[in-house]
């Protein structure tokens, strides 16, 4: 019984989280495809690096918004496992808490590994 009033408090924040970050990645691809047409040739310049981000997105440029965009859609279910563990943890269901855990470890080491290459 607890475990179902659990799972329905749960339901709808969660729903929210994951319907928000897809939303927010769309409305930032969807800047990057206009300010790309509003460009003169419609090319877009490619720099994939997490460092340039920040200068990509302060010069407009449709690169920074397409990849920033691709960085909410995946850190989206990444949030999600973060929201299950907190939430799982303050109810100590700790067999789910683990898990969790472990799946929110191999995400971490996942991105360290993918960076580093």
């Amino acid at each position: 019984m607890n475990e179902e009033r659990l799972e329905s408090r749960l339901a709808r924040p969660l729903s929210g989280l994951l319907i928000a970050g897809l939303s927010l990645a769309v409305m930032l691809m969807l800047a990057g495809t206009v300010l790309a047409a509003m460009g003169t040739d419609g090319a877009v310049p490619r720099r994939s690096s997490i460092s340039g981000l920040p200068g990509a997105l302060a010069n407009l440029e449709p690169g920074g918004f397409f990849d920033l965009g691709l960085l909410v859609l995946l850190a989206t279910p990444a949030a999600r496992v973060v929201m299950l563990l907190v939430a799982f943890g303050r109810q100590r269901v700790w067999v789910f808490s683990g898990v969790c855990l472990v799946v929110l470890v191999v995400l971490v080491l996942s991105v360290l590994l993918g960076l580093r290459a």
